[in-house]
């Protein structure tokens, strides 16, 4: 008669009094370790047309996407994200006697939502001393991106000066 695992997670594990059938006993082990994993899949699609009849999900089930880059946990009823969607990089910025300078960045991959977006001005010295950064107008697609000097009267030029940018969607 097969037993469970020592640690209760409902492994089968065949004893030695069992007759032998090493198919079954294979596919116990393997069922049992792959269904408290992490599945991966290419898609939501894919995710479902595999999860059906005696390997459909159960509640605690968790898989990935690598369309979405995420992680999903089954909660008896539905596949729910339970990490964050990220996305980064930066934009180079040049211009000339200007006080301020807006532009548009599109996001690599379209977000789900719509995602905070923090800026950050990746130089410390002239020409970009004095002068901020701010993102606005953010979709699920894009953000404007703005810079500005904090002393207008000043005006600045720059060549190739980095704004780097993070996006964060739940």
């Amino acid at each position: 008669m097969p037993a469970e695992d020592d640690y209760g997670q409902g492994v089968s594990i065949a004893s030695l009094t069992d007759p032998p059938d090493a198919a079954t006993l294979a596919r116990n082990i393997a069922n049992g370790a792959v269904s408290r994993g992490v599945l991966r899949f290419t898609t939501a699609s894919q995710r479902a047309a595999e999860l059906v009849g005696a390997g459909a999900p159960v509640e605690g089930m968790i898989s990935t996407q690598s369309d979405t880059k995420r992680v999903y946990r089954y909660d008896g009823s539905a596949w729910v994200p339970i990490s964050a969607l990220v996305q980064r990089g930066s934009v180079s910025i040049s211009f000339t006697g200007q006080t301020s300078y807006t532009t548009t960045v599109t996001f690599p991959t379209p977000f789900p939502t719509t995602p905070s977006v923090s800026v950050n001005i990746n130089y410390l010295g002239a020409p970009a001393a004095r002068w901020g950064e701010r993102a606005g107008a953010v979709t699920a697609t894009n953000f404007s991106l703005a810079v500005f000097s904090n002393d207008p009267a000043i005006p600045s030029t720059w060549s190739g000066v980095d704004v780097q940018w993070i996006a964060v969607a739940t």
